[in-house]
């Protein structure tokens, strides 16, 4: 069992991403019918510190990743925060596919670069218990340079918002399941839908240690999240009377020749110069897929706001740890997104019915779960600008 006491990201020898068990290739078939499941363990390192494995249950691969929060909400600003992983999977996610298209049907691209902006707002006492999570409208903007035909194009685009499993999951809501383990017991839970899936293995229990790189990863030399901005500006508070809006907004490019895609994701309204850029793959191999990210990004959520009300709350809890499965499917023309189920771990002095509490309150305040617990409208605008130089041909 690694130690519930175990060192802060500072005192880690490794990068904040690198693959922690090898798998098979998992190249995607445009053309097949694809299922996509994913199998997250977060644990916490103390604040909102935290390292988290996600697994892609198709091919075995698992990748280790860390989160923090800024300054913004008093955190060490030491890795991306919960929701710059989410965006990161959701911009990489459509991105990748548009590329992929492309190439399938021998469309010239020369460049292609994508923002996506998603609202939020928190409303209601933190501090008090009554805070709950608010989403709005979720923007898309595309640039692509090509000197193919307009509507071909944008057709493009539109076929790729609609294969996209992690748009579909904005799209359409579907309300998480969850279950709750106190001190090794299992506690039915009320407020929230009651899991029906297996009961899980704690991952203090499943881990004798602190994960690391996988013998030979060359990722360990290879670094996927990187820091462009430095400071924040503004500190969220937890006991607001009113609505409280911001952004979380991910812009970045396709790099035709690595077939990755680079976001970088801020908060605009909250942290103007905090930002991180993240490296996403879709066949999982150079980076963690856009999926991995999303997955992830909600968990991590999740684990925030849940260590964010058990401090206000001054809950005596020790390490809080969860495990999250996420699926998705899609046949290159429709996709979807089947509902997320956590699994929750909480070691300490804490009573069954606070913790039952503190699992509703982390649910009802987690940007992510609410995001994909309810219908997000989605509108995008597509932007074609003619290159003059002749279009090389896409790389397949």
């Amino acid at each position: 069992m690694p130690d519930q006491t175990s060192s802060g990201l500072d005192e880690s020898p490794y990068p904040l991403a690198f693959v922690a068990a090898e798998g098979a290739d998992g190249a995607p078939n445009e053309n097949a019918r694809r299922e996509n499941s994913f199998r997250c363990e977060v644990m916490g390192l103390g604040r909102f510190q935290k390292e988290g494995l996600v697994e892609d249950l198709t091919t075995g691969r698992v990748w280790r990743l860390a989160a923090d929060e800024g300054k913004y909400l008093r955190g060490t600003g030491l890795a991306p925060a919960p929701l710059a992983h989410w965006a990161a999977g959701l911009h990489g996610d459509v991105t990748s596919r548009i590329a992929g298209l492309a190439a399938a049907e021998q469309v010239r691209l020369a460049d292609l670069e994508v923002k996506v902006s998603q609202g939020f707002a928190s409303q209601g006492s933190f501090a008090r218990g009554e805070a709950v999570g608010l989403v709005f409208d979720l923007a898309w903007e595309f640039r692509v340079g090509t000197d193919e035909p307009g509507d071909r194009i944008v057709s493009l685009v539109d076929r790729a918002l609609r294969s996209s499993p992690a748009n579909a999951a904005m799209a359409i809501g579907k309300e998480g399941t969850f279950a709750l383990y106190t001190n090794g017991r299992a506690i039915p839970v009320s407020g929230v839908p009651q899991s029906k899936a297996d009961a899980q293995p704690d991952p203090f229990r499943r881990h004798a240690s602190r994960p690391a790189p996988a013998d030979g990863d060359d990722s360990t030399r290879t670094v996927l999240t990187t820091r462009p901005g430095t400071d924040s500006t503004t500190v969220a508070g937890d006991d607001q009377s009113g609505a409280i809006g911001w952004h979380v907004e991910a812009k970045g490019h396709y790099d035709f020749e690595s077939g990755t895609v680079t976001a970088t994701v801020r908060f605009p309204e909250l942290a103007t110069s905090e930002s991180w850029a993240l490296v996403s793959d879709r066949a999982n191999r150079q980076a963690p897929s856009p999926l991995s990210y999303f997955s992830i990004g909600t968990a991590f959520c999740y684990h925030t706001q849940l260590c964010r009300y058990a401090d206000v709350r001054r809950m005596g809890l020790s390490s809080p740890r969860l495990v999250q499965a996420s699926s998705f499917s899609g046949d290159g023309e429709k996709a979807e997104a089947r509902a997320v189920d956590t699994h929750l771990f909480l070691s300490g002095t804490i009573d069954e019915e606070k913790a039952t509490s503190l699992l509703v309150a982390a649910a009802n305040t987690c940007y992510a779960h609410r995001a994909l617990s309810v219908d997000v409208t989605t509108g995008h605008a597509t932007h074609i600008e003619p290159v003059r130089e002749p279009v090389r041909e896409p790389v397949r």
